[in-house]
């Protein structure tokens, strides 16, 4: 067994313990249902809970399946994207503060090792509560609006996976470069959300943004067909990607030997 596996093993176990494999899949999945629930009832709940005057009739349009599904992908960028970086704030911090990353280091880990096997647990959190909460809004939505295809679901999920996995990778590095919880917490949000502030706003001049990927994921939903400026947005998102977990083992590597 290689010690890459078992510092992976270590973080399963560290997540199970936690009880992170509960309920963040748990918050992905009501925050995947709640939306096209919400949809559906909503003209009943306007009628009952909205203080409109009796007799009043209410025509409000139902909203598509794919319509239900970027607004589903919506609240995971917002509340999705601050749950998970909640929960990976202190992967790096927490166990350097604690004396763990110490005492795994004493033994001949390499730096990459340690930080890839904390990439790859974080990775597979992320997925498996993604794909979990978008099957079960895809389920609701085609039982409750209308059936989206299958192909559109899949190409959709696996785009704004790359998201979050940018996402993830980025709370990573901060967890590495930074000692408190609470500021990595704040400035991987910023982060984020710096990014796709000036994307949106820049958004000709910013089509290699890995804030794009949201966009790509509507358009796919909507059209079923790709922009060209994905493979750009792709590219460019993977290549920030390697080079964020790069610095963050080298940044680990002199802070390690620093203390």
């Amino acid at each position: 067994m290689t010690q890459w596996t078992v510092l992976y093993r270590k973080e399963m176990t560290e997540m199970v313990r936690n009880y992170k494999f509960l309920w963040i899949p748990i918050v992905f999945i009501l925050l995947g249902v709640m939306e096209p629930v919400s949809s559906y009832y909503m003209p009943e709940i306007l009628a009952n809970f909205g203080g409109l005057p009796e007799g009043t009739i209410l025509e409000m349009p139902t909203p598509s399946g794919e319509e239900v599904l970027m607004s589903v992908l919506s609240q995971y960028g917002l509340l999705g994207v601050l749950i998970l970086v909640l929960s990976a704030m202190g992967v790096v911090a927490a166990e350097r503060q604690s004396g763990v990353a110490g005492m795994v280091m004493i033994k001949p880990v390499p730096y990459s090792t340690y930080i890839l096997s904390k990439w790859a647990g974080l990775l597979t959190i992320t997925l498996i509560s993604l794909f979990i909460g978008y099957v079960a809004s895809w389920y609701y939505t085609s039982l409750l609006i209308e059936t989206v295809a299958f192909e559109r679901v899949f190409q959709s999920v696996a785009i704004y996976s790359i998201w979050l996995v940018f996402v993830v990778t980025l709370t990573l590095f901060f967890s590495t470069l930074m000692k408190g919880n609470g500021s990595v917490a704040f400035v991987t949000i910023f982060m984020v959300f710096a990014i796709s502030t000036v994307t949106s706003i820049l958004g000709s001049y910013m089509k290699w943004s890995p804030a794009t990927m949201t966009e790509h994921t509507g358009k796919v939903l909507l059209s079923g067909e790709l922009d060209s400026s994905f493979w750009l947005a792709f590219i460019t998102t993977f290549a920030i990607i390697i080079v964020v977990l790069i610095s963050s083992i080298q940044i680990f590597k002199q802070k390690e030997l620093l203390e």
